[in-house]
């Protein structure tokens, strides 16, 4: 950017007043490029309340090269509004698709695009035999249904819901993918039941970890994400196992690269390396790290839970996992906002969960903006920038 002046001398007044037909540059601004993920590690700190909230993800295989967004790929195109009107045919129609973050279904619930790429560890534990060689591979997380949640005294401004998502899982011939997916989104159970015979069997305990390498979308995505899942991966080899790792398109805040998703607990994570990602997906082979204390380094790369709002809800889901251990992951819970200050944005906050081996746990979580940090445009400069975004911390946290 630049700042001008009249080149002209001796006029005085302000530019508008003056007719000048000469400008000439003064300065030029020096604003240094920056990858947007060291960039906002510099300032170290908490994500915590980042992640964007879904009613359901849709997994799809997806082949490699993708554009930068995943919803110009088919199937996922042809699921939006635009996409049911007409099937593009030519290279100018496909040039005029317009990119979606979600596909919102009859019912209501929104559903997050993620392509998958098909080679991926530990696959072995999941799919029916049959399946044909080019078989494509569909996974569904969808929130579980909840109790109705009682009328609470005295009254909240808000009360929301989180819970694991329920995972189903398909490998089909290629033509069968765009139906089934048509049929999820309209939760038209008698035609998912259409598609039994292609549906895999997939542990209680299996983790999915969804990497985001999505290298188009954002070089720090491209590398620190790839970097990790080729780590992870080589770690876990072919052998069947209870974790699987994918490499995943754009799942949101690349500010945060490399992150993740897991499910079907569907926390997303910050700035993941080998040894975060370890205690997250041995939680289940190592019951010491379900100990609340053995969570603290984990906490830090949370950025929240998919099944809430983005913010204070997600802030307060944090603490009481951290209060509980990895139990609370697999538990129904409710949150509840019982104050606000419009002023200065502190949130207080009740969030109750019982889970399946343990009592009723409910605690009074004060949740406060800390301070506001810029965001950038990873690696481009094409004029000031002035977005912010928020922080979040926790006052205090109290048991009732």
């Amino acid at each position: 950017m630049e700042a001008w002046a009249c080149a002209e001398e001796g006029l005085t007044g302000s530019v508008s007043d003056l007719e000048c037909s000469v400008m000439q540059p003064l300065v030029e601004l020096a604003i240094t490029s920056e990858r947007c993920s060291p960039f906002r590690q510099g300032f170290l700190a908490d994500p915590i309340g980042s992640a964007v909230a879904y009613d359901a993800f849709l997994c799809i295989e997806v082949p490699l090269p993708w554009e930068r967004d995943i919803s110009m790929h088919d199937p996922f195109f042809s699921l939006s509004e635009d996409g049911a009107a007409r099937t593009p045919q030519t290279a100018e129609d496909r040039s005029n698709r317009k990119p979606f973050a979600s596909i919102k279904g009859p019912d209501g619930r929104r559903w997050r695009p993620q392509g998958l790429v098909a080679a991926s560890a530990g696959l072995a534990s999941a799919g029916p035999e049959s399946a044909a060689p080019n078989a494509v591979r569909v996974l569904a997380f969808e929130k579980r249904p909840v109790p109705s949640v009682a009328e609470s005294a005295p009254p909240v401004f808000q009360v929301e819901t989180a819970v694991p998502f329920e995972r189903r899982e398909w490998l089909l011939n290629p033509g069968q993918v765009l139906p089934l997916a048509r049929a999820l989104v309209n939760a038209d159970e008698p035609a998912i039941a259409a598609y039994e015979q292609f549906q895999g069997m997939v542990g209680a305990d299996v983790i999915d970890l969804l990497i985001c390498t999505h290298g188009k979308r954002d070089v720090c995505c491209g590398q620190a994400g790839m970097a990790l899942y080729s780590t992870i991966s080589s770690q876990l080899g072919d052998a069947p196992s209870p974790v699987r790792v994918w490499r995943a398109s754009h799942t949101g805040g690349h500010r945060f690269a490399p992150t993740a998703l897991t499910f079907p607990d569907g926390y997303a994570w910050a700035y993941l390396d080998e040894s975060t990602t370890a205690q997250i997906l041995n939680r289940s082979a190592t019951p010491a790290l379900a100990a609340p204390q053995d969570l603290a380094a984990v906490g830090e790369r949370c950025r929240g839970v998919s099944s809430l709002s983005a913010g204070p809800a997600q802030v307060a889901d944090r603490a009481a996992l951290l209060h509980a251990g990895w139990a609370w992951a697999e538990t129904s819970r409710t949150v509840e906002v019982v104050a606000f200050d419009r002023h200065s944005l502190a949130t207080t906050l009740v969030v109750t969960g019982t889970s399946a081996d343990g009592p009723k746990l409910s605690l009074r979580v004060e949740v406060q903006v800390e301070r506001h940090i810029p965001q950038i445009t990873c690696g481009v400069i094409d004029s000031c920038e002035y977005e912010v975004e928020a922080v979040w911390k926790v006052a205090s946290v109290k048991q009732v």
